[in-house]
């Protein structure tokens, strides 16, 4: 648009209001030299201010002084002309009038009149300067309206090819009519941001939800007041429902006021902020904005769960009467996580709050309550097995052998085979010690040996072989092993159940993936734009596999550290069983009066075990028998002739 344009444009369709405003209210006099100032600093074209005083006939005997002024103020030299031009020496002075006839005299006025007068005069000089800036004001805005309506109209006409090709679902081409817009403009203008909004649609669209990512969140740092600012949120909140995104610089986030914006977009906006410091481990940051979310809030059964984890954090591990009543606070947060995720059919979120709602029960002792919310993870959930093998411990420690032997039998058969569950085995040598079955208490020990010890050589073996974050992500994610040297099977599955792995997992693939589908379109994309996508999600792919590789890395080394205490606890409870067994047996001596022992197999004979034992076949298959096992329970008699003792050392 040229600037002469402009102003012919500016000065047809505003001034004429502009003049009729001040013909109305203003006489040829009206105007000084003061007002022009202010008509030039209020934002009025030089064409409008000329306009003006050649409308109202305004006449000025400019000074030395008066041009300095106006100079000074930066007034245009053709408003300066046009003030000259009305002065005194424009023209030729006119020819002496004859004196006038002396006026009759007036009575004198007094000085309260004259006051009055005065103040009158300044109290109007006043209004009408403020006339002239109303009007000024008003046609500054309507000239910025009017630009504003002209930038859209050019923005939509400039970004109408790539908005219909994002419509026909041809997403390839109007990402790069998009990018190509970018090249024409300021990004940082609205039609820049605009042009952005609408490429990080579109790659999301094709699924590349790293590169999506990271222009949805430069977009945000535009500022709450950027139009661009909600759609950008929701578009990243996207990306971070398909992959791990979570960089620190996403705390920017905490500058930006968003009490104005729809309550849902608050509470979406609050439980995003209050799962970024849980996942940065800043308690009291992640309590201010979690709690902010409202119970009719899409999230509110997620942030519930998050505020009653964090307040299980907070309880620590002592057994004061403190930590028992912050346990308690959490778990309403975790009945309310219930509650608001059965409403809205968020199976996962309930499961893991019953879950946690039975630790709590656990680790105060209230075993009967634990129980039951164990048994409220049903079969199909991920937390099941988890939830399963806790309530064989609950039973074992509330005095209900039967039930719980009953449970670890089960996990030891085919459906479970492969989970990593030694504590179960574990706990059968403890009952069967206490209960007086010696040999099959050895017997579970050799099995736990067998399975689980027996994985401490193959697994040091693996991580000498790749020891950097790159090499285990190599061999463990990709396969390629240099030697044929891999993690056992057991120990593998057992990393694959960590949902930190798993979140990381699913990002580094997805990353290896949209690396893949840049390259192979290349051509759909352009050069430019193909380059970009790359050097941006090549870079996060990198940094994902050694994240990955770092987490895997810790969690095999606390493998070993587990299977290390295991054997540590293995050789303490074959002593215990041992010197149990030496203690039944000089008891037995001592009451037959050094008779003969009874018959082992007339021992045996005696314990029955309906389920689980090693002598019986598995009856059932399948989600009908996975439904029915916490009915089951080991009829096992007691061979001590007492109850059993108390197994909570063998639960530490």
């Amino acid at each position: 648009m040229k600037p002469r344009k402009h102003r012919g444009r500016f000065a047809s369709g505003v001034a004429g209001g502009v003049l009729a405003l001040l013909l109305s209210t203003t006489s040829a006099l009206a105007i000084s030299v003061d007002n022009v100032i202010q008509m030039h600093k209020s934002g009025l074209p030089p064409a409008v201010i000329v306009q003006t005083l050649q409308s109202t006939g305004a006449s000025f005997n400019l000074t030395v002084d008066d041009l300095k002024n106006l100079e000074a103020a930066g007034v245009p030299k053709a408003v300066i002309e046009q003030m000259m031009a009305k002065g005194s020496g424009a023209t030729a002075a006119p020819a002496p009038e004859p004196a006038p006839e002396p006026a009759p005299e007036k009575a004198p006025v007094d000085d309260l009149t004259r006051m009055r007068n005065e103040e009158e005069s300044a109290k109007n000089a006043l209004e009408e300067e403020e006339r002239i800036r109303e009007a000024a004001r008003r046609a500054a805005e309507q000239e910025r309206e009017r630009m504003n309506a002209e930038e859209k109209r050019r923005i939509a006409d400039a970004l109408a090819g790539a908005r219909d090709a994002q419509e026909d679902g041809d997403y390839y081409k109007a990402a790069r009519l998009f990018r190509e817009f970018l090249d024409s403009v300021d990004p940082k203008k609205p039609s820049g941001l605009q042009a952005k909004l609408g490429l990080a649609d579109s790659l999301f669209a094709l699924r590349l939800y790293g590169n999506a990512a990271e222009i949805y969140h430069e977009l945000v740092g535009a500022g709450s007041e950027s139009e661009v600012f909600i759609p950008a949120f929701e578009g990243l909140r996207k990306c971070t429902r398909e992959i791990a995104y979570n960089p620190v610089t996403l705390e920017a986030l905490t500058n930006y006021f968003v009490g104005n914006a729809p309550k849902a977009f608050q509470d979406s906006y609050n439980y995003f902020l209050g799962k970024f410091f849980f996942d940065y481990n800043r308690a009291d940051e992640a309590k201010k904005y979690l709690g902010t979310v409202s119970a009719d809030g899409a999230d509110y059964g997620e942030a519930q769960y998050l505020l009653g984890l964090l307040g299980v954090q907070e309880a620590g591990d002592d057994d004061s009467d403190e930590r028992n009543l912050k346990l308690l606070g959490a778990a309403k947060n975790f009945q309310e996580a219930v509650v608001a995720s059965n409403a809205k059919n968020e199976p996962r979120i309930a499961h893991l709050a019953y879950l946690a709602l039975a630790r709590i029960s656990y680790t105060v002792g209230l075993f009967d309550v634990a129980i039951f919310y164990y048994r409220k993870v049903p079969s199909d959930s991920t937390s099941y097995v988890n939830a399963l093998h806790e309530a064989g411990w609950s039973y074992f420690l509330k005095g209900d052998v039967g039930r719980g032997l009953g449970i670890f039998h089960t996990l030891d058969g085919p459906d479970w085979e492969s989970s990593y569950l030694p504590d179960t085995q574990l706990l059968e040598a403890a009952v069967y010690m206490n209960t007086c079955h010696f040999e099959f208490a050895h017997s579970s020990i050799k099995r736990v040996e067998g399975r689980y010890l027996a994985l401490k050589k193959p697994l040091a073996t693996f991580l000498a072989e790749y020891p950097t974050p790159e090499a285990l992500y190599r061999a463990f994610v990709l396969g390629q092993t240099t030697k044929g040297v891999e993690v056992p099977g057991l120990l593998r599955k057992a990393v694959l159940a960590n949902e930190e792995f798993h979140d990381l997992y699913t990002t580094v693939t997805a990353y290896r993936r949209e690396v893949a589908r840049i390259k192979k379109e290349h051509g759909r994309f352009g050069d430019k734009l193909s380059q970009e996508l790359l050097r941006t999600v090549e870079n996060r792919h990198k940094e994902g596999t050694i994240a990955l590789g770092i987490k895997i890395n810790q969690l095999l080394q606390g493998l070993d550290q587990e299977l290390t205490e295991l054997e540590i606890k293995l050789s303490e409870v074959r002593i215990e069983i041992d010197e149990a067994a030496g203690n039944v047996l000089a008891k037995e001596l001592e009451d037959a009066g050094n008779a003969e022992l009874k018959d082992t197999a007339e021992a045996q004979k005696a314990a029955t075990i309906f389920v689980g034992d090693k002598y019986q076949t598995w009856p059932f298959e399948g989600e009908f028998w996975a439904d029915e096992i916490n009915s089951y329970r080991s009829r096992l008699t007691d061979k001590c002739g007492a109850p059993p003792a108390d197994a909570s050392a063998a639960a530490e």
